[in-house]
């Protein structure tokens, strides 16, 4: 244990107020801050009433600037151009109606089969991978090898998925299960690039 050293005399903080220099320090920061807070809200800013008399200004231009805008929408609405243009716009989409209507059914009918093998897949892949993590970080070569093995036995396995019209899908093995769910995801991409 340390021995306690003796005060001195006449220490400062224990023989004097520090009161009078606190209450100076506060009446000085308190002036600061008033005299900030005036600054930044009328001091600085001189231009506030002319932003006031120019938002009344503006506003009543945008005010008569839409009445004219209207008009010239209208006179351009009335050319033949313009008709031609929408005319040959609502054909297009008469045209295109069936092909979008053809599209957006496949596309349905594609995401719930997506659905029905990814709930099959989602699993084998994430026993694969973990599988596959397991196998790169064993340090024993027989480990390694029986592990290998084992992930070789269950990529052969095969798997039955329930598709959406109640029937059951079989899959010969892991590789034709992936190939299977990619080949569904290209297709919906494919499709929704086409309605695109």
């Amino acid at each position: 244990m340390v021995p306690e050293k003796p005060l001195p005399e006449n220490d400062p903080i224990v023989t004097k107020s520090l009161a009078p220099h606190y209450v100076l320090s506060m009446v000085i920061l308190m002036a600061t801050l008033f005299w900030a807070l005036w600054d930044e809200d009328f001091g600085q800013r001189p231009w506030k009433a002319f932003q006031h008399e120019w938002k009344d200004r503006y506003s009543t231009f945008l005010k008569s600037a839409r009445s004219q805008s209207r008009d010239s929408q209208k006179e351009i609405q009335d050319t033949a151009d313009y008709q031609k243009l929408k005319q040959d716009y609502e054909n297009a989409s008469q045209q295109a109606a069936p092909r979008i209507k053809e599209i957006n059914e496949k596309l349905h009918d594609l995401s719930a089969q997506i659905l029905a093998v990814q709930n099959v897949f989602t699993d084998r892949r994430a026993y694969v991978s973990a599988s596959t993590y397991d196998i790169e970080t064993e340090t024993s070569s027989s480990a390694k090898q029986r592990k290998q093995r084992n992930l070789e036995e269950y990529k052969k396995e095969s798997t039955t998925a329930e598709m959406p019209d109640g029937k059951k899908q079989t899959f010969k093995d892991y590789d034709e299960l992936e190939k299977t769910y990619n080949d569904l995801k290209n297709e919906r991409t494919q499709l929704s690039a086409e309605l695109g």
